[in-house]
């Protein structure tokens, strides 16, 4: 006989029902397995190992790399959360900006370090390659698709990325505290980071926000103008003021064109105090109706012009070289530099010398004396910062000092009193054309020197010598004065134009 199974209709329903609820058991398994675990990621310049034993853990990759090569730190802040592969590709990236590469060793993954030539630049505003996580993760693993999270790295070319992150972190800080603030992109540059290496910054966010904040980088990063700075100190005898005159005439223009002038003292008969008189005749901006006449030292200047004895001098190498045959005049300091825009620069012309400074004595049966050894700077130290401002005027913030040993053979010193200096400074703010001379004085002071005569042999002698020979102190005024010619670089051309010029100076008649 043959069996036969008769299925009623409340068993098609039971059947229904129960494939049904498998159907709906398997599908929230798939998603389960579909959604992958993610990481709020907040790392405040922690080390890189310990950052690398975490992104180990959450992804079960193993690393292998030489501990005394990282030793740098890291900072990473994601606005959102973060699946294991994106944590990768950021420790991935963070490492490269470091100068290392991540490779695959068997069954681990090796941190070397990039050659030189290998190390990339420029700015990186693609996606990452995404790793491969298959390989790097033992076992069978889900994996989302990709995430609209960019990992973005500049290359700086004129400023160092510390200062470019504090003032982005000021910016954000800033717009914080406005109602319609872009929220993303202060999320962007909380995430910036200084890759010292390379002077890079690496920072995170959606497509948009890292464009946009690429381009607000772009404009921070600008080159600084240059100033090409000659710098000459003179000092010269106070008594040849009878003989000199000195001159202070602005003929230069700037800002709207109208000329200035700066004063002037120039020497009675000389056809300079004319000129000088005629320039100022109406008042001009500083509303001088006379240049009052008056003697000094005859060294002056109108516009771009030296003046010295009659002679006229374009540059101050031609003037250093007429000066050098000048017995009453020394040239203190002879600089030429060239320094950024707002940037301060020093030099500094002279000795490191020793000064005695405590001094412990002791007694009993072995005496000693211990003397703490000082070293002081002697010499001429100049700061000077320019400042461009409009139309090329420049504002020098010049800092000048001078020091020097006091040597006096008639005044006995012991070791414990030390040795003797005097100092001469000045401080000052002023506005200068491009291309033209600054010349600064009033910095006298007095010189002592001390001179000895005598019959030869019999002035040698003790006691008797003092019968045949003479001692005597001179004191004489000397002047200080400081000329100072910035010039602007603008331009390449500029840079060959101020070399041909100091080089037909420097070159032998």
């Amino acid at each position: 006989s043959n069996n036969m199974f008769v299925s009623s209709p409340e068993m098609c329903d039971k059947m229904k029902r129960i494939i049904l609820a498998l159907v709906l058991l398997l599908s929230s398994i798939a998603v389960a397995q579909s959604e992958k675990e993610t990481h709020d990621i907040n790392f405040n310049d922690v080390p890189v190992i310990e950052f690398i034993r975490f992104v180990s853990k959450i992804s079960e990759v193993n690393f292998i790399f030489d501990r005394r090569e990282l030793g740098f730190n890291v900072t990473l802040s994601s606005g959102k959360s973060m699946a294991s592969d994106e944590v990768v590709q950021a420790l991935v990236q963070i490492l490269r900006m470091h100068g290392f590469a991540v490779s695959e060793e068997g069954n681990y993954y090796a941190v070397h370090r990039y050659s030189e030539e290998e190390i990339k630049s420029g700015v990186h505003l693609q996606k990452q390659p995404k790793l491969d996580m298959d390989k790097l993760i033992a076992g069978d693993i889900s994996i989302a698709p990709n995430s609209d999270l960019e990992f973005a790295t500049y290359k700086l070319c004129y400023h160092q990325g510390d200062d470019i992150e504090g003032a982005l972190k000021k910016i954000a800080s800033d717009m914080g505290s406005r109602r319609d603030k872009p929220a993303k992109l202060i999320e962007a540059i909380q995430t910036i980071q200084w890759i010292k290496v390379t002077n890079s910054l690496f920072f995170t966010g959606d497509k948009e926000t890292v464009i946009s904040l690429d381009k607000l980088i772009k404009t921070l990063d600008v080159p600084r103008r240059q100033v090409f700075i000659e710098v000459v100190v003179l000092e010269t005898d106070m008594k040849k003021t009878t003989e000199f005159g000195l001159q202070w005439i602005g003929g230069g223009k700037f800002k709207d064109k109208i000329a200035f002038g700066a004063g002037s003292f120039p020497a009675k008969g000389n056809n300079f105090a004319k000129v000088a008189q005629d320039a100022n005749a109406g008042g001009g901006i500083l509303g001088l109706d006379q240049i009052p006449l008056g003697r000094g030292f005859d060294l002056g200047i109108i516009g771009d012009i030296i003046l010295h004895k009659g002679k006229t001098f374009l540059t101050l190498g031609s003037l250093v070289s007429a000066l050098e045959a000048d017995g009453d005049t020394t040239i203190v300091l002879n600089q030429k530099i060239i320094t950024q825009d707002n940037k301060n620069s020093k030099i500094f012309v002279g000795d490191n010398i020793p000064f005695t400074g405590s001094v412990v004595q002791t007694v009993g049966a072995s005496q000693q004396t211990t003397a703490n050894i000082e070293y002081r700077d002697i010499g001429v130290a100049l700061s000077i910062t320019p400042m461009l401002g409009e139309d090329d005027v420049i504002t020098l913030d010049i800092d000048q000092e001078i020091t020097e040993v006091v040597e006096d053979p008639m005044t006995s010193t012991t070791e414990v009193e030390g040795i003797r200096t005097t100092k001469a400074n000045m401080s000052t703010l002023a506005h200068v054309p491009d291309n033209h001379f600054l010349i600064l004085s009033g910095m006298a002071r007095n010189a002592k020197s001390y001179q000895r005569a005598g019959i030869p042999c019999l002035g040698g002698l003790p006691v008797l010598g003092a019968a045949f020979s003479k001692n005597k102190r001179m004191t004489e005024k000397r002047n200080i004065l400081i000329f100072v010619r910035p010039h602007i670089i603008n331009s390449f051309e500029d840079y060959v134009h101020v070399t041909k010029r100091q080089e037909d100076v420097c070159k032998l008649p």
